[in-house]
């Protein structure tokens, strides 16, 4: 019995007289017969809700869920208090116990009775608050006191504290504070209260303890983030993966994309480049659709990633992955993915790519609560692209540009000067960092909560001028004006900064892939600087100076968001709400660009190619950089303002054992930004980055500007249905209107379906099924969704500006008005239908598995049509929603988390996820080749040559057919074989062109990825804590490219791919023979083909951080609830085929992904 204390007087021993024992062999069968009786009678399952209940009005309740009467005198309960509880899918046994202890209440079990009665002795013991009495034999005993509090620190009232081992124990009084007697240091206190974790404390040689219990979450008692609500995940029917911000909010990311992979199921995520300041692709179960964004042209990343985004809702408003990446980790709560159609139908038109849905931290009940964090980084860079060693890449030069090409002199003088060939890029390289603070308070009372929290991140690059830092600021209130109205406030502002150089052949690549790749190949005999002055090699110029000296490129945006929201709560009809909200949202971005030309100095050179430099001015007047053609300075500014209205009307009701919601909601939605630039070229005078000492001239003057509005009304509809805890039922409709399209085609309907089926309910399952499985629901859905981002007003006649006309015929352009196009008055969005099964198990009450499976079918994708029309027309065909794409996939979520002994906890959990996809209908040219038809085959499919091997000798020469060529020549030695396949008639030909191309790869690169997962393994002991993470993409390829093009470029840095090349002297070489470029002997390892592409699966460890905590003497010493220091990592190795280059990253030279090693510091007051 816990709370009292149990003596055992020498007095009061029990004597069994021959009577009793008749009396007990006479009933022991009738017992043995009603024990299997009443063990199922305890063991069924039940789930209840309460809040400030009457203990009596809670029994009923008890009653009726399980088929069972209580027994009991009044006067026992009579002085109970209201109890609170939330119960789902636990044994009766457990609900009591739970219950009935704390209140010194026991119960017997007979048939479907149960007998309750105050406990006022056990056998033989005399039981006593241990508050007021101690045994006389306990004189010597140690007097301990201490406090129990939530996670919180407010004070927990009724907690019992039994000391391990014994039946003896207390209770926490009103101010959570107790004491008790305890024999020895050794002791172990057993802390324990309804609805949290039990804990075991130990003592040792404390006096004073303050103990802080976790509230017990059940997985299936998981509340879940919904479209325009919450649902507890034991009642949800659709495919839905969530993540709590406490995983995130240690590690140093700019953003949240970075963060996601391998941490939810149904999500593909690439990082595909390193850069300061860019996010990582999110995919929600791969793609559906082959359609391409307007202005973006099939295969770019950035139209890709648009293409393929799910829709972002931030507290319930539908934003862009702008402002996701915005946010601040310190500021998000929780993230929610809705996967399955029938859980994203509920946002219509935009939902066929799945949602991804954010709720942001809100104040609660409770004294303040403080929380401040910092960690400070250093990085390193990842994988680079791999190079030969200097005398293998000049002994491969010479081969193919003759001996002289690079002379012994030279080479000495370079492995003298850069014996690593990286001279460039050890110049230009800094010690990258990053520094991440967070600061945030947060409570409230019965009437009014808050959450103010700030955040500040800045991180270098390892490159000149490239930076990133970002603030943000949120302060969410919520205030009960009056009785059951409820309005809040939700300001949050984020502004970022990313700068770079300026690069004009890097096209304002997010990837930096032109530039900075250069310093590690070019100008490997070029001293960046000699007695300090910046050498000119030619060409484009000096690649530091022009990341140091040549301008930037520096872009500024702020989100401003306000949501004003408003709940009444009808008091003369229970359950009825009524809720409205309204957000405004503000997109500033601008951008400044400034490029001018870097002073160069000219030095002699000697040796044969005149490649060795001497410190010897050609001239001491300095030479301007060849790169940028023109010096410039820029502004661009885009200003999107948009707003979003919602009217929501909910009613919620159980009559018996039906529980019914119902939700009605009216959304507006529009949407305007207004872009304009303005550039000016040239500086007469001299050259700054202002506008005014930029030419006068108009002629050196460049503007542009344009306005895109947008606009959406809808019209929403959910009821959800469930039966006992055991039978769910959920069905939305959403009609939607899109000015996008012509008035007859503007509206439409996207209605969703799905139910489930919680087995582990049922009375026959109880009854079969063992102990193991705990839990057992089967769900199923069907839903169609759209997709509207395919560019609207096409069904409009549209004239344009032509501004660089050139038919005045006198060789001055000018402006004039072009028609836009054929308009498509039919034009709709693309639609999906979409069916998805899924199985939520719990086992051993430690393990939780999901399994989905899911298909998709798409029609109506937009797409121009592959048709011949004659030149005399006029104008190019509209596009069609014509287009059908069927895609599938299946996924797995387990966890498993339990502890060894008192201080050892562990937690494992892992996802795998498979999606695939099929165009069906796809138009192609009437001449196209079988490899050209994308009908039948996966997105991203790659196709090129069977590569058979290298022709190593005469005997492999001698085997091919007579006349046989490859890109028009006949093969010779060290060539790379390609196999004939086909030719213009469809039969081998001995020819190897065009027409023997197959498909090498159903999946190419990593934003085609068929398989996403993630393996993430928490371990604690005491106060030390160690949390890894393991992502992963696999099953795609990934061909292998270069800044030569797979042209052979030579000099001192050769890439690795031509690493064991055959010569004569090296027969048996696996590589092709390099050869000059353009030669037609290079097809064999220039073209695309099965020799240059590449298994790119990969596992990377993402994340490692060791936590320590420190003891709570120490922390209540600073008035602290907790203080943690940690350490962490990011991106610390990765394991892969490929090794050439990151087989995530976009290419040869993208930025590349960065390691990370962090120190921190974490307080919670």
């Amino acid at each position: 019995m816990i709370g009292f204390l149990y003596k055992k007087p020498l007095r009061t021993i029990m004597k069994i007289s021959i009577m009793q024992l008749l009396i007990a062999l006479v009933f022991m069968g009738i017992t043995k017969a009603n024990i299997t009786r009443a063990q199922e009678v305890l063991d069924q399952r039940i789930s209840l809700q309460s809040s400030n209940e009457t203990f009596k009005k809670l029994l009923t309740t008890i009653e009726r869920n399980a088929h069972v009467k209580f027994v009991y005198n009044p006067q026992d309960i009579r002085n109970v208090q209201p109890l609170s509880l939330d119960i789902k899918n636990e044994r009766l046994s457990e609900v009591l116990d739970k219950i009935l202890i704390p209140l010194n209440i026991s119960y017997e079990v007979s048939g479907k009775q149960i007998a309750l009665f105050r406990k006022t002795s056990i056998s033989v013991l005399e039981v006593k608050p241990i508050l007021n009495t101690y045994p006389e034999n306990e004189s010597s005993d140690q007097l301990i006191t201490g406090k129990v509090v939530d996670e919180k620190g407010d004070a927990m009232p009724g907690v019992n504290i039994l000391l391990k081992g014994t039946l003896k124990g207390t209770v926490s009084d009103g101010n959570g504070q107790f004491k008790l007697s305890i024999p020895s240091k050794e002791a172990i206190l057993i802390v324990s209260f309804v609805g949290y974790e039990k804990q075991e404390v130990s003592v040792g040689n404390k006096t004073s303890l303050l103990i802080t219990l976790k509230a017990y979450i059940n997985a299936m008692d998981e509340v879940i983030v919904l479209g325009y609500g919450t649902q507890k995940k034991i009642n949800m029917t659709g495919a839905v993966s969530t993540m709590n911000s406490k995983e995130i909010q240690l590690i140093p990311a700019s953003n949240l994309s970075n963060v996601l992979a391998g941490r939810m199921s149904g999500t593909f995520i690439s990082s595909q480049t390193g850069t300061p300041g860019i996010s990582s692709g999110i995919k929600i179960r791969g793609r559906s659709s082959f359609s391409t964004p307007p202005g973006y042209n099939p295969g770019d990343p950035a139209g890709e990633a648009i293409a393929t985004s799910p829709i972002y809702v931030i507290d319930g408003v539908v934003r862009d992955k702008v402002s996701f990446d915005a946010l601040s980790p310190n500021e998000v709560a929780d993230v929610s993915i809705l996967k399955d159609a029938a859980s994203a139908a509920i946002y219509g038109s935009r939902s066929s790519n799945g949602v991804i849905l954010v709720r942001t931290k809100t104040g609660s009940t409770g004294k303040p609560s403080i929380s401040f964090s910092s960690l400070t980084s250093v990085q390193t860079t990842g994988v680079l692209p791999q190079f030969l060693s200097l005398d293998e890449s000049v002994k491969l030069h010479r081969a193919v540009n003759g001996a002289g090409s690079i002379t012994n002199e030279e080479l000495n003088y370079v492995k003298a000067t850069n014996p690593q060939g990286l001279n460039f890029y050890n110049d230009a390289y800094r010690n990258p960092k990053n520094q991440q603070i967070n600061l945030s308070a947060s409570g409230g009372t019965d009437k009014i909560k808050y959450f103010l929290g700030t955040s500040y991140f800045n991180e270098s690059g390892f490159l000149p001028n490239v930076n990133y830092q970002k603030y943000n600021l949120r302060g969410n209130i919520s205030a009960e004006l009056v009785k059951n109205l409820t309005v809040g406030l939700n300001l949050n502002t984020s502004t970022g900064t990313r700068e770079r150089f300026n690069f004009t052949y890097d096209y304002g690549s997010d990837d930096l892939n032109n530039l900075w790749g250069k310093l590690l190949y070019m100008g490997t005999n070029v001293p960046s600087y000699i007695d300090g002055k910046p050498v000119n090699p030619g060409w484009l110029g000096n690649v530091i100076e022009m990341m140091k000296n040549g301008g930037y490129w520096r872009n500024e945006n702020q989100q401003i968001d306000a949501l004003i929201t408003a709940e009444y709560k009808v008091p003369f009809i229970k359950g009825l709400a009524l809720k409205s909200w309204y957000s405004q949202n503000t997109n500033n971005s601008f951008v400044k660009t400034f490029a001018k030309k870097q002073l160069l100095y000219n030095f002699k050179t000697t040796g044969a190619n005149n490649l060795i430099y001497t410190n010897e001015l050609v001239s001491p007047t300095p030479v301007l950089s060849g790169d940028p053609g023109q010096e410039y300075v820029g502004n661009e500014y885009t200003k999107a303002n948009s707003y979003q209205f919602d009217m929501q009307v909910a009613y919620d009701t159980t009559i018996g054992k039906h529980t019914f919601g119902v939700q009605g909601i009216y959304e507006q939605y529009e949407y305007q930004s207004n872009f304009f630039s303005a550039y000016r070229y040239n500086f007469p005078a001299f050259t700054t980055d202002q506008f005014f000492a930029a030419s006068g001239n108009n002629a050196d003057w460049k503007n542009d500007g344009k306005e895109v509005q947008d606009g959406r009304l809808s019209y929403i509809g959910r009821l959800n249905y469930e039966y006992d805890q055991r039978y769910l039922f959920s069905a939305s409709v959403r009609r939607d209107g899109s000015v996008k399209f012509a008035p007859d085609k503007r509206w439409g309907w996207f209605p969703s379906v799905s139910a489930g089926w919680v087995i582990s309910n049922e009375n026959f399952f109880k009854a079969m099924a063992s102990k193991s499985v705990d839990f057992m629901k089967l769900r199923a859905s069907y839903a169609t969704t759209g997709n509207d981002v395919i560019g609207g007003w096409q069904w409009l006649d549209q004239y344009n500006i032509d501004k660089n006309s050139y038919y005045y015929g006198n060789g001055i352009s000018g402006p004039r008005l072009t028609y836009g196009g054929i308009p498509n008055p039919n034009l709709t969005w693309e639609k999906s239908q979409s069916l998805n099964i899924g199985l939520d198990v719990g086992l051993f009450r430690n393990v939780n598995m999901t399994l989905e499976y899911w298909q998709r079918h798409t029609y109506d994708i937009l797409g121009r049509r592959v048709l011949a029309v004659p030149s005399e027309f006029g104008g190019s065909l509209p596009a069609e929603n014509y287009g059908i794409m069927n895609s599938n996939g299946i996924e797995i979520e387990l966890g498993y988390k339990n502890s060894v002994g008192k201080n050892f906890r562990y937690e494992i959990k892992g996802n795998f996820n498979y999606a695939t996809n099929t165009v069906i209908k796809q138009d192609v040219a009437a001449n196209a080749l079988p490899f050209q038809d994308p009908n039948g085959k996966p997105y991203g499919y790659l196709y090129g040559y069977n590569a058979i091997g290298v022709i190593k000798n005469q005997a492999d020469l001698d085997k091919l057919p007579k006349g046989y060529t490859i890109n028009g020549v006949a093969p010779q030695l060290g060539d790379m074989l390609l196999q004939d396949v086909s030719g213009p008639n469809g039969v081998p030909d001995n020819k190897v062109d065009q027409y023997d191309q197959v498909v090498l790869s159903k999946y190419n690169g990593a934003s085609n990825a068929p398989i996403s997962y993630g393996i993430s393994v928490n371990l604690s002991y005491k106060n030390f804590s160690i949390e890894t993470l393991f992502a992963g993409l696999a099953g795609f390829t990934v061909t292998y490219n270069d800044a030569w093009g797979r042209n052979f470029g030579g000099g001192f840095r050769v890439p690795k791919y031509y690493e064991n090349a055959w010569s004569p002297e090296n027969p048996n070489g696996t590589a092709p023979a390099p050869q000059p470029w353009g030669n037609a002997h290079a097809a064999g390892y220039q073209w695309t083909s099965s020799y240059n592409t590449y298994n790119g699966s990969f596992l990377r460890m993402k994340y490692l951080n060791l936590n320590y905590r420190l003891p709570s003497q120490f922390s209540q010493k600073l008035r602290a609830k907790d203080i943690r220091i940690f350490l962490s990592g990011t991106n610390l190795f990765n394991i892969t085929e490929f090794k050439f280059f990151d087989p995530e990253v976009y290419q040869f030279m993208s930025y590349p992904v960065m390691k990370t090693f962090s120190a921190g510091l974490s307080i919670n007051f």
